[in-house]
């Protein structure tokens, strides 16, 4: 990561902090805010210089993919990258108007969405973890916060782990696509099966260390849990993702299989 890279993903953290602050902007202010998003250049984090965007490293443009996703808002940031993204890969020239739904996406295109929404996942569980050990810590049962109790403790590290295997199943199919070759697919849908079991047991443990308040509207912890279900189902279901990998491994053969998982 270079320094303009560092200081745009500070810039973005700060700003989607602020965004995410606001719950159910007017009309009005929700164009304000995202005149905000444009003037920082999110929108065409994902386009080459040459055509206009800021042209990140394929490594750094998912990692600003995964800041968004601590910062759970109302505005289709990251969608609105991919759009342009694609926009500039077909020659036409991208926008900053927001885009809210990807359609009609080729194969290529499906795939590179979907690592982005994978990486976006494991950046809501990050938040998901924090949130959680911050409210155990704080909030007291029988005389003593819920930390020091052994089963929250047990809970809390399987959470912390789920999040921790999420986090390496999304950087190596990251880094696999940097590399290119044929590898990418295998490791994308090896990603997108890991983090949607992730996705899974964290929304459950989440939910069930903050009690009935963690789905209160006024508690972002579900913001953050009802994210995570609808990304988990786009660009491709955790079944069929994982249908896709047992079809790669049977193509393969058997005496293949060893070697493709020491591999990956």
């Amino acid at each position: 990561m270079d320094d303009i890279s560092s200081l745009l993903f500070d810039a973005a953290e700060r700003l989607l902090i602020d965004l995410s602050a606001e719950s159910a902007p007017d009309e009005t202010q929700y164009l304000l805010n995202w005149r905000k998003i444009e003037e920082m250049g999110l929108p065409l984090a994902l386009v080459d210089t040459e055509r206009g965007g800021i042209g990140l490293e394929p490594r750094d443009a998912f990692e600003l993919i995964r800041v968004c996703g601590r910062h759970v808002t109302p505005f289709p940031i990251v969608e609105t990258m991919l759009s342009n993204r694609f926009a500039a890969d077909a020659g036409t020239k991208p926008n900053c108007d927001a885009v809210s739904e990807l359609r009609d996406l080729s194969e290529r295109q499906r795939e590179f969405a979907a690592l982005g929404r994978a990486v976006q996942m494991t950046g809501a569980l990050e938040t998901i973890l924090s949130m959680t050990v911050e409210h155990v810590q704080d909030r007291c049962q029988f005389g003593r916060p819920l930390a020091k109790f052994q089963v929250i403790q047990h809970s809390l590290a399987r959470l912390a782990g789920e999040v921790a295997a999420a986090a390496a199943a999304g950087d190596h199919a990251v880094s696999k696509l940097a590399e290119g070759g044929d590898a990418s697919l295998m490791a994308t849908a090896i990603a997108r099966t890991r983090i949607g079991e992730a996705c899974s047991m964290a929304a459950s443990t989440a939910h069930q260390m903050h009690g009935a308040i963690g789905y209160a509207r006024e508690h972002r912890l579900q913001l953050y849990t009802t994210a995570l279900w609808k990304w988990r189902d786009e660009f491709g279901s955790q079944a069929s993702w994982t249908r896709l990998i047992g079809r790669m491994v049977l193509a393969k053969g058997r005496d293949s299989l060893w070697p493709m998982v020491t591999a990956a």
